[in-house]
């Protein structure tokens, strides 16, 4: 059976509790897999919220992240190639082997249009927001480094973007 891991970078918690009633009934509560579904996947939405997922098929390792963030001037895409260019470095010299290192990146930005006379007035948001989801295929590394690696980029990648001008 293949592993299959999900972590994220804040405190998560699991929770009991009793239920204690002066009379007799069945109910049912939202608790396991449908819940921990619906927090996961809100969470994967977070903004600054690093997500992995790691699962094993056969010899590979594969590992797929996501990060929510809100930039302003930068250059995203050189910055997520030059952090996923690093990464490979790493896995390289961890004596891993790379299939691919993926990342796709969806962006918003706000504008907003007033009209009060005849004539409409803009304001645009000089912060945008964008997702960037990544997959990584490697071997021959142990899977948790590999995560590490791969969380590693997805960090400096939050980083760089809230303090850079480029």
């Amino acid at each position: 059976m293949p592993e299959h891991i999900h972590t994220q970078d804040e405190d998560q918690h699991d929770h009991e509790h009793d239920h204690n009633h002066d009379h007799d009934h069945n109910h049912d509560h939202e608790h396991g897999a449908v819940r921990r579904k619906r927090v996961v996947a809100k969470a994967k939405d977070a903004p600054g919220l690093i997500y992995i997922e790691r699962q094993i098929h056969d010899d590979a390792i594969v590992i797929s992240g996501s990060l929510t963030i809100r930039f302003g001037a930068v250059a995203l895409s050189e910055l997520i190639s030059e952090e996923l260019e690093a990464a490979v470095r790493e896995i390289n010299e961890s004596d891993g082997i790379v299939g691919h290192v993926k990342a796709s990146v969806s962006t918003t930005s706000t504008c907003m249009i007033s009209v009060t006379d005849e004539k409409a007035m803009t304001k645009e948001s000089t912060t945008r927001r964008a997702k960037i989801t990544l997959a990584a295929i490697v071997f021959v590394i142990d899977p948790a480094d590999a995560e590490n690696i791969i969380r590693k980029a997805l960090s400096t990648i939050r980083t760089r973007a809230k303090t850079a001008t480029l």
